[in-house]
């Protein structure tokens, strides 16, 4: 039974990968003429540049056992985060609601008595309805004021009240009363959150992943972007007019652009599900420096509603990406889809980060821009009933999907591997039952 797989990213080529272990003919369509999606790695003049972080937090052993399997695992080394919240011109370690004691003496004060008022409330409001209430009701004003509002309303660009609470869940550490105390003081020494520890490749970027998948597969077709997905006929054209029949078909590609190409035209419901749909884009400004980094930070979040860019980073402090004395930087600019231009939002965001004290532009030696898109999904209140009405009509016409874009959440690089191995499951026990 021959499956197609949309979209040759993390979890299309792993489900490919499954699939193919396990004897099933399978073609992988990539609309890029590498594989990977925002999964991918660019080399120039001795600097290796990521399509901004991507960061490997394993913390399920299938997910060893796998890069075991493809020979991956001893070839990723393993750090400590080191990453920090700058406010006010001020740096201190992330998570910053137990780490305020590298902040200004007001900024200290207004965080930690802001929690201590929420702490005593709790319970006032048992089901906050949105982000803006969740926020002031865990973290107290303080924090949402200094950090949670203006870093969230940059990066999605809405306001928090339209923020419900379906994405929070791990990516949003929680602290007891404790460990805000502590935090204020210096004392807080424990990891906290999901990224705590993360792997990297010992060499080269990130696309080693991909690439290792990719390698493995004898179903790979490069730029082959599907132009129709016709599920009554069981075809995708492509939009360079090939065809490819399938029995099965695993859909990784965005969930707007899935609907968009189906056939027969979904209905009208369904069409309007697809536009509540809301995603940002992401502008990266990738640079190689001459000279060592400004800072031994992985990353750094900006929540300064001033800057331009909500997270930076320097990727050269975790992998072998630079020539010797050298640094790359990558600036993360979020941005509505479609909308300004990119390079003068590049040479403003370079101008912030050089007036910040973490770029000296004379020394660049390279720099490259990418835009990401989509890059992030709005979790607003729209998108969950839309979500299931999508879900329910692709379901209905056999359509499997699998990781980040297909299902339109909010995931890292070990869920998506994830997502494609228990497409294959699906597939393989379907065929098996």
């Amino acid at each position: 039974m021959s499956t197609v797989v949309l979209g040759g990213g993390l979890a299309g080529l792993t489900a490919a990968y499954a699939l193919e272990r396990d004897g099933h003919g399978v073609t992988v369509l990539e609309a890029q003429e590498a594989p990977g999606g925002a999964c991918r790695s660019f080399a120039e003049d001795g600097f290796t540049f990521d399509l901004t972080g991507h960061l490997l937090h394993v913390a399920r052993e299938e997910t060893r056992q796998l890069l075991e399997e493809l020979g991956l695992w001893e070839e990723l080394e393993i750090h400590e985060r080191r990453a920090a919240v700058v406010i006010g011109g001020r740096a201190t370690p992330y998570p910053v609601q137990i780490n305020t004691w590298g902040l200004s003496d007001e900024v200290r004060r207004d965080c930690l008595l802001g929690f201590v008022r929420a702490w005593c409330q709790h319970g006032e409001e048992a089901a906050p309805a949105d982000f803006r209430r969740w926020v002031l009701g865990r973290f107290g004003e303080g924090l949402a004021r200094h950090f949670f509002f203006p870093y969230n309303e940059k990066l999605y660009r809405v306001r928090p009240e339209e923020l419900s609470l379906d994405w929070v869940g791990r990516y949003v550490p929680k602290p007891a009363l404790e460990e805000v105390i502590d935090g204020a003081l210096g004392l807080h020494r424990n990891r906290v959150g999901y990224n705590a520890l993360f792997r990297y490749p010992r060499r080269g970027g990130i696309a080693l992943l991909p690439d290792a998948i990719a390698g493995r597969l004898r179903c790979l077709e490069p730029g082959n972007r599907a132009g129709v997905v016709d599920t009554d006929a069981r075809v995708v054209e492509t939009e360079n007019g090939r065809r490819f029949s399938w029995e099965r078909l695993i859909a990784t590609i965005p969930l707007p652009a899935l609907v968009d190409r189906l056939r027969p035209k979904p209905p009208a419901e369904v069409l309007e599900a697809r536009r509540a749909l809301r995603w940002v884009s992401v502008l990266n400004v990738a640079l190689g420096l001459e000279g060592l980094a400004p800072t031994d930070q992985h990353w750094l979040y900006f929540p300064d509603p001033q800057l331009p860019f909500y997270r930076v980073g320097f990727p050269s402090n975790h992998g072998d990406l630079a020539p010797p004395d050298c640094h790359t930087v990558s600036i993360e600019v979020s941005m509505d889809p479609g909308a300004g231009d990119p390079q003068a939002m590049a040479e403003a965001a370079e101008r912030a980060l050089e007036a910040a004290g973490y770029l000296d532009r004379s020394r660049i030696l390279v720099r490259r821009t990418a835009i990401l898109d989509p890059a992030y999904v709005v979790f607003d209140h729209a998108r969950s009933g839309a979500l299931a009405i999508i879900r329910r009509e692709l379901a209905g016409r056999g359509v499997l999907l699998a990781g980040r874009w297909a299902q339109w959440v909010y995931s890292a690089m070990e869920d998506a591997m994830l997502d494609g191995l228990a497409a294959a499951r699906q597939i393989i026990g379907a065929e098996g039952a």
